[in-house]
């Protein structure tokens, strides 16, 4: 019994060196977090103006659409993972990485093919929480809220868990390393055995959590065939934005 319980001691110490390793920018990789490419992100070059910019309608937040001489077509909507919002008689608008005036603009031509004269305002109620992306074998593949002390695993588990295909020992965590994405492959199938919070590390928000179907081994595996497949889900515009974001953070 005495040497079980040290073996368990000894795994946890182990479970939680590897998480220290992973979340330091120092030190050597431990084998079961390999880092297996850099992915240079655009250049950001900030505004030189000093007055500060109109706020940009971001991912998740809710947006109050108010006609005041049709207030049939009011609308209280939240902004989808895909940027997008979705209004009666007119459909999916694209708003993420506009001003509340551009997207009044975009709504007002829109509603002036089926009402006359359009009187509207646009405004954001709530602003969205930051959020990590969890894409590949799961079945609600996209953003999930983050929270302060959000796990890995606890964001997959948002995502509705790995499906039958994921290959959990070759997990990817893609985030940002100045002006780069890094990305590291995670062998999560320890986690999934037994207690599976034992040494679960900590996301960061904007983290890519990419559960594949197959083994990755090389870095020119993961930028020929699998970096198109992470971000598919998300169009060029929002592709754009996710970096902006992740750079306008300054971590």
């Amino acid at each position: 019994m005495l040497k079980r319980k040290q073996a368990e001691i000894l795994i946890i110490i182990t479970i939680l060196s590897l998480t220290i390793l992973l979340c330091s920018c120092g030190g050597g990789t431990p084998p079961a977090i390999e880092e297996i490419a850099r992915i240079p992100l655009p250049q950001y070059i900030p505004p030189q103006s000093e007055e500060l910019p109109e706020y940009l309608i971001d991912f998740n937040d809710l947006i109050e659409i108010k006609f005041f001489n049709n207030q049939q077509f009011n609308e209280i909507v939240r902004v989808r993972p895909d940027g997008r919002v979705s209004l009666q008689r007119i459909g999916d608008l694209l708003v993420v990485g506009r001003t509340p005036d551009q997207v009044k603009g975009m709504i007002t031509e829109s509603y002036a093919r089926i009402i006359k004269d359009p009187d509207i305002t646009v405004f954001v109620r709530e602003f969205g929480s930051p959020e990590v992306y969890v894409l590949g074998e799961v079945p609600r593949p996209g953003a999930v809220p983050y929270r302060g002390q959000l796990t890995a695993l606890q964001a997959v588990a948002l995502a509705g868990g790995p499906t039958k295909y994921a290959k959990m020992g070759s997990v990817l965590i893609i985030r940002q390393d100045g002006n780069e994405l890094v990305a590291a492959r995670w062998d999560m199938d320890d986690l999934m055995d037994g207690d599976i919070f034992r040494g679960d590390p900590p996301v960061r928000q904007f983290d890519i959590i990419y559960i594949p179907r197959n083994f990755i081994s090389k870095a020119n595996d993961f930028v020929d065939a699998y970096l198109p497949a992470i971000l598919m889900p998300l169009d060029l515009t929002v592709r754009w934005m996710y970096y902006q974001r992740i750079l306008n953070t300054g971590e």
